[in-house]
């Protein structure tokens, strides 16, 4: 029976065939070679980077698929009959190339992922590639006569390459060290040379009658021409192993280098990280601590303000307030002309310590960072014309000439409107202050692309150059203490940095005995975003202010100073009926027994605040009603914000203005109607 060109046949008697045991032996160590280099480039394909792993996969199929076919051939060789066996070559070659493909494309299948459906797929492949590579082999060589195959034998060959070869590909995806794969080579070797002896045993040369030679007309190979084959590509598995050897070594000897390199690095970056963790903590600890005293001396400084201001304009309430009582009398009460002037330079004395009060609480508020600034479109020449009333009376004193110089065109500007009244305030004032006789201050306003400049030229005694840098230094008058000018020295420290709060910048020129022009640069602002402001009221005269309201007033407050005042003012009026309460509770309860028409409430009480007694009343249904105006010595924004927003119909700020006391009692008595019908406080 013949199938693919192979001969089978149970019957056939062919020569008496024996084995060189010596080549034997070589044959099973030449297996054992290839197998361990095999296992061992197998191993590294799975573990190499996708660039190396062509090398490691076409070496390990070069080396097993070689050294299966170099074993079988030298087992070939150890094949004895009585006559000489020679071999086709280009057979020959072929059989190499299929075992090396074959073990190439089992090798293939395992390169994604080693499942067990894959191993019993790769080995099915390798193994028929042995196989294939056998039964070409045998049918390259050349004998005197037939080769048959005994099936049973031959199916035996076939199942023991199959399992041989998927054994091979389970054990190259498990083993790990190099001793697990040098039992598994030997292993392999065993099960590779028992696939071919299993062959070889089934094999039966029958010689044809009358025939002693192998046709001689194909070129055959001879035995001594396969044996420095199959020692050449011995030694190129040789070789491969070598190579792999030393390239694994070298491998291994630079990712060992590569590792203690970067195991050092770790220890260094690791030590620097603890290193810089400790002075972050450190750091964050120095800063957490800054933060907190920091926000301790902000507490402080803010009750030291809130304190002083209080304790400060206490009694600058009773000094002003009645220098204004004295100077309300009339009649036979009516103060001689010495009594009216000394009346007024205590009345102009106390104003001024006020305005100093008030500049260095500014002052503190700015530096703490806590001054209000509400920026809006503002017309510059309607602040600056604005002021020309308030100081034309002192130049007029000092004898210099004050001009504000109008422009045609409409400019604005980005500002706040208080603090720009102020700033320009405090330059007009230092500029007349600190001019000479029948000297002169010109306030100019001009637009330069997108900003605006507002100027204060003086002909006054100018500035040092070498005191310039000091020019804007808290409390520093630049020598000029003993002029006899009133002021701290903080007008233009106060100036300078409400300036730069709203986003401009202050500028100086001076020469000295020539004058000064101080520059106020701010950002420009489109004219018709600016909003129309109510006309200033007409300053009243100096006599006193209008009449008292009748009306019953409720005063509660606890210091004796205080209450005295406001007995005066009562009586210097004449139309208030005043009651007095000196402590919440009696305060509470006499504002609903006696319903009067208005409660003075001071905000600084003991045991309970002002806010706490307005609540207090407007839970009461007998008292909610009564308008509530409040009193108090502290001006700090907070608590005035906290004040208009709890109702009261008036917010007055200690020293009373007597002229402020009267017009918050008309309008919480009979508060104006506003165009919608709505009452307005």
């Amino acid at each position: 029976m013949q199938i693919l060109g192979l001969c089978f046949s149970n019957s056939a008697i062919g020569v008496n065939a024996q084995h060189d045991g010596a080549l034997v032996i070589l044959s099973y160590l030449t297996a054992v070679v290839a197998s361990f280099t095999a296992l061992d480039m197998v191993e590294r394909l799975r573990t190499a980077a996708a660039s190396a792993r062509r090398f490691w996969h076409l070496g390990a199929a070069l080396v097993l698929g070689g050294g299966v076919w170099s074993m079988h051939f030298i087992a070939m060789l150890a094949y004895r009959t009585p006559f000489m066996a020679q071999y086709d070559p280009g057979l020959t070659i072929i059989s190499g190339v299929i075992a090396v493909a074959g073990v190439a494309a089992g090798l293939q299948v395992l390169a994604k992922q080693a499942t067990p459906m894959r191993i019993f797929g790769g080995g099915a492949l390798v193994g028929l590639g042995v196989c294939v590579m056998h039964y070409m082999g045998m049918s390259a060589m050349r004998t005197p006569g037939e080769i048959y195959y005994r099936p049973l034998w031959f199916a035996a060959s076939i199942l023991i390459a199959l399992a041989a070869s998927t054994a091979a590909l389970w054990l190259a995806v498990t083993l790990r060290t190099a001793g697990q794969r040098a039992v598994a080579a030997m292993v392999m070797a065993v099960a590779i040379c028992g696939m071919h002896f299993s062959a070889m045993a089934g094999t039966v040369i029958v010689v044809a009658p009358g025939l002693a030679q192998v046709d001689g007309g194909t070129p055959l190979v001879s035995g001594s021409l396969l044996s420095a084959t199959i020692f050449a590509c011995m030694a190129l598995i040789l070789g491969i192993a070598l190579m792999c050897a030393y390239l694994d070594r070298r491998l291994e000897a630079r990712s060992l280098a590569e590792a203690e390199h970067l195991r050092a690095l770790n220890e260094d970056l690791e030590a620097s990280v603890q290193s810089r963790t400790i002075d972050l903590t450190t750091a964050l600890a120095a800063l957490d601590e800054q933060r907190r005293r920091a926000e301790s001396a902000n507490r402080a400084k803010s009750d030291f303000l809130a304190n002083m201001s209080h304790e400060l304009r206490t009694p600058l309430n009773a000094v002003i307030g009645f220098a204004e009582v004295l100077r309300m009398r009339r009649g036979d009460d009516a103060l001689s002309a010495r009594q009216d002037e000394a009346v007024g330079q205590i009345h102009t004395a106390g104003r001024h310590l006020l305005a100093l009060i008030e500049e260095v609480l500014d002052f503190a508020k700015i530096e703490s960072g806590k001054v209000s600034i509400s920026i809006e479109a503002i017309d510059p020449q309607e602040v600056a014309q604005g002021l020309y009333g308030s100081f034309k009376l002192a130049a007029d004193r000092a004898g210099v000439s004050l001009d504000i110089v109008a422009s045609d065109e409409e400019i604005a500007v980005r500002a706040d409107h208080l603090r720009l009244k102020q700033v320009l305030s405090n330059l007009i004032s230092n500029a007349i202050k600190y001019n000479r006789p029948n000297g002169s201050v010109r306030v100019e306003v001009s637009a330069v692309a997108d900003r605006v400049m507002l100027s204060v030229t003086d002909t006054g005694l100018g500035i040092p150059a070498h005191r310039m840098n000091d020019l804007f230094e808290p409390f520093d008058r630049l020598g000029r203490e003993g002029l006899g000018v009133e002021g701290a020295g903080l007008g233009l420290a106060l100036t300078r940095r409400l300036v730069e709060a709203m986003g401009g910048e202050l500028r100086v020129e001076s020469r000295e005995d020539v004058g000064s022009r101080f520059i106020v640069d701010l950002p420009a602002e489109a004219p018709d975003l600016v909003e129309l402001r109510p006309a200033p009221a007409v300053a009243r005269a100096p006599a006193g202010p209008e009449p008292g309201p009748q009306a019953k007033v409720l005063y509660i407050e606890d210091n004796a100073s205080n209450i005295r005042l406001m007995r005066h003012i009562a009586e210097a009026l004449g139309t208030l009926d005043l009651h007095v309460a000196e402590h919440p509770v009696e305060g509470l309860s006499l504002a609903a027994r006696l319903r009067p028409d208005v409660i003075l409430l001071d905000i600084n009480l003991p045991g309970m605040d002002g806010f706490q007694v307005k609540a207090r009343l407007e839970a009461n249904p007998l008292t909610r009603q009564i308008p509530v105006i409040a009193i108090s010595a502290n001006v700090l924004a907070e608590t005035m914000s906290r004040g208009q927003s709890s109702g009261f119909r008036g917010y007055l700020t200690k020293p009373i203005s007597i002229e402020a006391l009267v017009l918050a009692i008309h309008e919480a008595i009979e508060p104006p109607l506003a165009l919608d019908g709505k009452i307005t406080a």
